[in-house]
Order: structure tokens, then C-alpha cells, then sequence
């Protein structure tokens, strides 16, 4: 049993230096928290597993032996003032929607709690001793608080997706919770001496194993089958050698998009046709003048993939966002004509965006197909722009069949499709996924079956321009409906 004590510490500071590496704010503390969390483990794991096997080894000098032993005592040092403080901090920046300035305020006090302790304990013992009653109350306020900023940041989170992820980092309090009760509750005094312990406690701490060890594998199996905090690992089989499968990606999303507009200009050269015979030349014009609009947004397109294989590389500019959703909305009318759906747009949020006009208009456009496939007997879609005080967003609502929940974590992957059509290849949505990230944002949905789906394309804050800069949300929203489409004359 002592050797999982090696186990503990070795998967915890895996764990972090896996967060750490691909650290964000929001979780460079809770990265930091599993770092520090093994501390205690390791300092165990020397003096009851490794040490014991090594110390009286002719080859390892006194002076290694005694760095080790020192390395111990720092780490119990940092088990006992720190963890706790980091633990807080975690939950703290976890909340995105509070103030900054209150944030670096509390953490701020936070620190200086936790040093005065640390100050408190090298004047008043030996710094390899611990009476935990000096400090056991005052580490409790930090895991008290870290407990409920955890919770507020799941409890206040109103995006669907986000919340899910937060209520996936719940699994920390349960576990310092644990801890405080065990090494903190449950110890009384601890003494590290040159390679032996004197402990007074209630034994509790024998469960730590099975706690932490336990917890391990429930983070392992989030990060690898849903995703944890921003970490998503697949393991799975690679369908093509990588040179391969980069040249199939983009002849697909070629294809992808040729098949889009010709359908599109199929109808509309079937209409001019039949205004033609009717005599209604000027609405013949007019049908053909949307065809050369289409054709030029697809040799634009087919321009700007390279060889047909290359990376999307974006051609950046400043553009309005009316003028933006406005012009997809009237490519994308040719689909809903003669069909009861309703195409309309919202404006929370008006101003100017920086990125690339063809391929977000080309992502727009995906996403409307994508809704209308999912209404067969009707509905409506919706373009809405709005901004937070977190990024600035393009939502594509539609009122169809939705997406079951078995789905929802493979839509964005690239070949994966439900439609059973061979000219669908599975590469709309990765292509829209790919097309926010290259802008620095991403792509998110909400659905509930039967009721509709929702994607939102985030695109970070500084890429936007308001109107009026002393207004980031306008009181009132701007309707424009293209119900008209629905009943052309």
C-alpha cells in the first residue's frame, strides 16, 4: 500500500503540468492546486516508501540524503499554508463574471493571510514541525471560500455548454474537502524527522489513497471523453497518414462548398427560366445578377484554397455587421423560397467586426443549411449579433429537430455526419469550428431535442468596433425579416 503514496504525488504533478502547459486563466490556479496537492503525498511517499529502500545505499552521499530530507519539509510547508490559498484562488478566477479589480483585491488579501501564517509558524516552531490547531481554522476560511466560488461560478453560469464544464470541476471541492478533514482535522501534530515521522492523528488519512487516486482516474476520464477545462485528448485510431488526411480535408470543403452554391444557382437558373417564359424580363435580370453573386463568392472562394489542400488562411478586414449578416441572409434566401420558414435577423450589437469576410459569411451560410435540414416541415432561423464583456457573438437559432445529446461531443469532428447522403462528408461543422479558432474564438452550440439549436460563433472582444463606444449593448434590437422570401410574387 505505501508504494501507491508514490502513485498519489507522480499522477498529481502529471495532471498539473498537463494544465499548467496548457494553462488559461481561468485555470492556471486549479492547474497549480493539483501541483501543490501532491506535495503531502510526496513527502510521505520519501519517508515511508522511498527513503526507507535507499538511505543507507553507500552510494547516495549525506549531503543528497539531506537535500531530499529538506525537500520534504518544504513540501509539507507548502501542504499546509499554500494548498489551501491556491485551492481559493482556483475558484476565485474560475468566476468570469466578476470584476477583475474585486478578483486582484481578494487574492491579494488571500496571499497575505496565507504568508502571514507561513511567518507565523517559522517564528513560533521549528519549520519541520507542525501543530495543526495553530493554523487548522484559518486554512478552513480559505477552503470554505474556495468551496463556494466554485460553486458560484457553475451556479451563475448561463451558457448550457459552460455550465456543463463547471459542474465537471465540482470534483475539487469534494476533494479538499476530504483533505482538510483528513490532514487538517484529523492531525493533530506532525514532526519530520532526519528520515522518520512522529504523527498524531486519527488515521484518517490512510483513506488519501483511494480519495485521490480515484479522483485521478474520474479527471483522466472527463479529459479524454468530454473535455476538462479546455483540455480535450481523443485517443483513437488515425484514419489516414497525416500528409494524407491534410489533402482530403481540403478537397472536401471544396467540395463541400461547390456543392452549396450550384444547388443554389440551379434553382435560381430554373426561376429565370420560368420568368423568362412568363415575360417578366426585369426579375429574369435581377435572378441573374444574385447568380453572378453567387459565383463570384465561389471563385472566391476556390481562390483562397490554395491547391485545394492547404491550411485556411485568413484575409482579414474591417467590415459592418449588418451590412455582414444582411448580405448571407440575401444569399441564402434562394433556399427558403417556397418553403414555410422564416429567415430574419437581430442586432444586440452593432459596429464593425475585423475578419474574413468569406469564410465567416461561408461559416453563416453552413450553419443556415445545416438548420433548414433540420426543419424539414418548417420553422424559423435567426441571426443575432451580440456583445458581452467577454467576446462578441454571431448566434444562428433555428426552431428544428435538434441534436441528441449522444452527438453532442462529436459534431465539430471532422468526417463525423448523421445525414445519410453521400454527397454530405461530414466537414461543415469542423470548417466552421476551424474558421472561428483561426480568428482567435471558437465555435459553441446549445440544443434541446425537439426544440431547436443554437450556434454561437465567439469572436474575441478586441476584434470588434461598436457604434457608439460608450454603448456595448444597444437597448433596442433591430428586426429585419425576410418573412417575404417565403411567398416571392
Amino acid at each position: 500500500m505505501k508504494f501507491l503514496y508514490i502513485l498519489m504525488f507522480v499522477s498529481l504533478w502529471s495532471l498539473g503540468l498537463i494544465f499548467l502547459f496548457h494553462r488559461r486563466r481561468s485555470n492556471l490556479w486549479i492547474a497549480l492546486t493539483m501541483l501543490l496537492g501532491g506535495a503531502a503525498s510526496y513527502a510521505f511517499a520519501m519517508h515511508l516508501t522511498i527513503m526507507p529502500v535507499f538511505k543507507g545505499a553507500e552510494w547516495l552521499p549525506e549531503s543528497v540524503s539531506r537535500m531530499l530530507y529538506l525537500s520534504t519539509v518544504v513540501a509539507m510547508n507548502i501542504h499546509f499554508y499554500l494548498l489551501p490559498f491556491a485551492f481559493f484562488m482556483g475558484g476565485l478566477w474560475l468566476n468570469e463574471s466578476m470584476r477583475t479589480r474585486l478578483k486582484q483585491g481578494l487574492s491579494f488579501l488571500g496571499f497575505v493571510g496565507a504568508m502571514a501564517l507561513l511567518v507565523t509558524h517559522l517564528r513560533l516552531e521549528p519549520w519541520n514541525s507542525f501543530e495543526v490547531e495553530r493554523f487548522r481554522y484559518w486554512d478552513g476560511i480559505y477552503v470554505l471560500l474556495g468551496c463556494y466560488f466554485y460553486y458560484r461560478a457553475y451556479a451563475r453560469e448561463r451558457d448550457p455548454q459552460l455550465r456543463r464544464v463547471r459542474r465537471r470541476t465540482l470534483v475539487f471541492p469534494l476533494i479538499m474537502c476530504w483533505a482538510y478533514t483528513s490532514d487538517y482535522l484529523g492531525f493533530e501534530s506532525l514532526k519530520l524527522g532526519w528520515w522518520s515521522l512522529e504523527l498524531d492523528s486519527n488515521g484518517m488519512w490512510h483513506g488519501n489513497v483511494i480519495v485521490i487516486l480515484g479522483a485521478v482516474a474520474v479527471i483522466l476520464f472527463y479529459t479524454v471523453r468530454y473535455g476538462f477545462l479546455g483540455i480535450k485528448l481523443r485517443i483513437e485510431r488515425e484514419r489516414l497518414d497525416y500528409s494524407i488526411r491534410t489533402l482530403t480535408m481540403g478537397v472536401s470543403i471544396l467540395n463541400h462548398t461547390i456543392k452549396n452554391e450550384i444547388q443554389k444557382i440551379d434553382y435560381l437558373a430554373e426561376k429565370c427560366s420560368a420568368l423568362l417564359q412568363s415575360g417578366h424580363t426585369g426579375k429574369a435580370a435581377h435572378t441573374i445578377e444574385q447568380v453572378h453573386g453567387l459565383t463570384r463568392h465561389l471563385l472566391h472562394m476556390v481562390n483562397r484554397i490554395k491547391d485545394k489542400a492547404e491550411d485556411i488562411v485568413l484575409d482579414e478586414g474591417e467590415l459592418e455587421v449588418g451590412s455582414l449578416i444582411d448580405s448571407v441572409i440575401r444569399s441564402a434566401a434562394t433556399l427558403v423560397e417556397n418553403r414555410p420558414v422564416t429567415l430574419s435577423s437581430e442586432y444586440e450589437a452593432d459596429g464593425r467586426l475585423i475578419c474574413d469576410a468569406v469564410h465567416v459569411s461561408e461559416t453563416l451560410s453552413n450553419l443556415i443549411r445545416n438548420a433548414l435540414d433540420a426543419m424539414p416541415s418548417g420553422g424559423a432561423i435567426t441571426l443575432r449579433s451580440a456583445v458581452t464583456r467577454r467576446d462578441f457573438r454571431i448566434e444562428v437559432s433555428d426552431t428544428g429537430n435538434g441534436i441528441p445529446h449522444e452527438y453532442m461531443s462529436k459534431i465539430f469532428e471532422p468526417f463525423f455526419t448523421t445525414k445519410k447522403n453521400a454527397l454530405n462528408y461530414g466537414l461543415g461543422l469542423s470548417y466552421c469550428s476551424s474558421v472561428l479558432s483561426k480568428h482567435g474564438g471558437k465555435l459553441t452550440v446549445t440544443s434541446e431535442p425537439g426544440k431547436g439549436t443554437t450556434f454561437i460563433l465567439h469572436f474575441p472582444l478586441v476584434r470588434y468596433r461598436p457604434t457608439n463606444p460608450s454603448r456595448r449593448l444597444k437597448a433596442a434590437s433591430k428586426l429585419r425579416a425576410w418573412a417575404d422570401r417565403a411567398n416571392p410574387s
